[in-house]
């Protein structure tokens, strides 16, 4: 064992190998015996390919031709840019923002028109895709629908309307005998995990306007991912209740499927979603949040049982079934996500793994569940991560820096399982807490509504007094303590260093430094967020100015470092300008870095090796240490 100053340890992984085999795995489907999933590759620009694993051979193989790009950008985030169905597959695609529909040779066939159209949450029924279209074409915001688009044509109009007059769509969901139609609708200033309406109709042949009906919409009621079972029952995922829980409407009213204080499903930030799945004998593949870590379990709507399901993994997502086999994606404590498939209670059979090489296990810490109390006598919670290296340790008396690392959203979470991201942290000497700061998900509705009005204040005080909980504790040098996040995680970054003297240094990736500016300069999605969680702008003008960092340059305790994509419609590359001139001009130790071609999250393999470069540099130039040259 060799005595190093803790950040200099030498690590296995680099920047180059956070990108430079690490595939994103997403969007997991069936289609009887075969899986499909979406697989980001930074080393193809971020390039996102639609991948099969063929269940009759074994083999894996990509879906559509070199080159091709399946997102979606309804919604900035996207999500549902593609679908399959008896072997039929549909897909959207950047930058031409169209349909196609994908040949046995895997060529395209486009069935949407060139122009101000944005096509996502893809649904394939018998001769037609369902849509939720974006028409980007007026000079107002731009205009959300749902449409039925024809396999067989051109769809010159952009689609037939289903649903208009709200001011978001989600992706619909189809009865399996085509005959009808759910969707879920919100209206600004909500967010899908706010407010939101479960409507469903009869599905007309002809596709024109249909008589929709109310199942669920009441005031602070979200309401997501509806789903037919095979007997036409309508489910969906409701947090009426305080905890998304599950229910269903079978036509002659909703019951609740079963009723427990856990969260079974995420917020709805992309179309592509899906949180439990019907198996073939009536049970539900189900996943919720418990003690911190994620669970997977089947639940039995007969008399309400719910079976844990014996698995190693920590999180779970992006379920589905075929059969009695499931299919979906999940992370452990020692292993990055992968796709796999398999009985449910049997063995399951890994057929994509997010890097062909994982972590050797000796290097990997394990995460465990952190929970303080901040300023107000609420509990908090996140993961710790204590730093771990087979051969290295830190030298006597001496506690290792903490790196906070603070999720975007702000209603997200962060996972329990393993993270490279976090990895490259704790191999070389760094402790990690991992924040799931008031606001986030994955632990009720309350929890969640703590961030009401209270954005840029309460989530800013459990950052601060949990990173100071651990150097109470011993775990970690308070002297020693950094800071980092991107887009609303960046803002807690700028937030926490201009309110607090707690942290020696930050780096905001794509961060919020102007809440003005994000109030009035952003896209449709996010455009009216901030009302619920600062206030209504501009009627509440002094609090956003009270709020934004970039107001407060001069008071930035600690040096910081500023990573900004040069096309970031979300967060503007002003927005970073704009902090870092207000600090230069206040004397304040501020470096700023524009990566031309990236946008809201980096995804190109160099911006993401050289931005983690720059970052592990700055930390040893801040916190005293010299990094290991590996």
């Amino acid at each position: 064992m060799t005595t190093l100053p803790f950040g200099s340890w030498p690590s296995p992984l680099s920047p180059r190998d956070l990108t430079a085999a690490t595939r994103a795995l997403d969007e997991v489907r069936v289609d009887g015996p075969d899986t499909y999933w979406l697989e980001g590759r930074p080393w193809e620009g971020g390039r996102v390919v639609l991948m099969r694993h063929v269940g009759a051979t074994g083999a894996v193989e990509d879906v559509v031709g070199e080159g091709i790009n399946v997102r979606s950008r309804v919604h900035e985030y996207g999500g549902g840019a593609y679908a399959v169905r008896s072997g039929e597959v549909v897909v959207a695609t950047l930058p031409d923002l169209r349909v196609h529909v994908v040949t046995d040779a895997g060529e395209l066939r486009p069935i949407t028109p060139e122009g101000g159209f944005r096509y996502g949450g893809l649904v394939l029924g018998d001769g037609f895709a369902l849509a939720v279209r974006e028409d980007h074409s007026g000079d107002d915001e731009p205009v959300n629908t749902l449409v039925r688009l024809s396999l067989d044509g051109d769809n010159a109009d952009g689609g037939r309307i289903l649903w208009e007059g709200s001011d978001f769509v989600g992706r619909a969901a189809l009865s399996a005998d085509g005959a009808e139609v759910a969707v879920v609708t919100w209206d600004h200033p909500n967010m899908p995990w706010d407010t939101t309406t479960l409507r469903r109709a009869a599905l007309t042949p002809e596709g024109g306007s249909l008589d929709w009906r109310i199942v669920e919409g009441r005031p602070d009621v979200s309401v997501g991912q509806p789903k037919f079972s095979d007997d036409g029952t309508l489910w969906f995922v409701s947090d009426d209740s305080g905890w998304w829980n599950l229910k269903k409407d079978s036509g002659s009213g909703i019951e609740v499927v079963h009723s427990v204080d856990a969260d079974f499903m995420q917020p709805q930030w992309a179309l592509g979603m899906s949180d439990y799945a019907f198996l073939s004998d009536g049970r539900v593949l189900v996943h919720w949040w418990a003690e911190g870590v994620g669970k997977l379990g089947v639940l039995d709507p007969s008399d309400g049982t719910l079976l844990d399901v014996q698995n190693d993994g920590v999180q779970f997502d992006h379920l589905h079934a075929a059969g009695d086999e499931i299919a979906l994606r999940s992370g452990s404590l020692s292993a990055m996500p992968v796709i796999t498939r398999g009985p449910v209670n049997g063995p399951q059979t890994t057929i994509r793994r997010s890097r062909d090489e994982g972590l050797d296990p000796a290097y990997a810490s394990t995460a465990q569940p952190w929970t303080w109390t901040n300023s107000g006598g609420q509990e908090v919670h996140g993961v710790f991560l204590p730093p771990t290296h087979p051969q290295a340790t830190g030298p006597e008396g001496e506690l290792p820096p903490l790196l906070v690392f603070v999720h975007g959203g702000p209603t997200a979470r962060t996972e329990a399982g393993l993270h490279l991201a976090r990895a490259f942290w704790t191999t070389r000497g760094f402790a990690v807490l991992d924040v799931n700061h008031s606001g986030s998900t994955g632990h009720g509705r309350a929890y969640r509504d703590r961030l009401l009005g209270q954005w840029g204040v309460i989530d800013i005080d459990d950052i601060v007094t949990g990173a100071r909980s651990l150097a109470d504790a011993g775990e970690v040098d308070g002297d020693r303590l950094a800071i980092r996040g991107g887009s609303a995680g960046g803002y807690s970054v700028l937030r926490a260093l201009t309110t607090s003297d707690a942290f020696a240094a930050g780096t905001s990736y794509f961060g919020v430094a102007d809440l003005e500016g994000l109030a009035t300069d952003t896209h449709k999605f996010e455009s009216r967020y901030l009302d619920r969680i600062v206030g209504p702008y501009p009627e509440a003008k002094d609090v956003y100015v009270e709020r934004s960092p970039v107001h407060h340059a001069d008071a930035v305790h600690g040096a910081v470092l500023l990573l900004q994509g040069g096309i970031d419609e979300v967060v503007p590359q002003a927005q970073a300008e704009a902090m870092a001139a207000g600090m230069r001009a206040a004397g304040g130790d501020v470096d700023l870095v524009l990566y031309p071609d990236e946008g809201h999250g980096f995804r190109s393999a160099s911006a993401i090796e050289d931005s983690l470069t720059r970052e592990l540099a700055f930390y040893g130039r801040v916190l005293g240490f010299t990094p290991s040259p590996d």
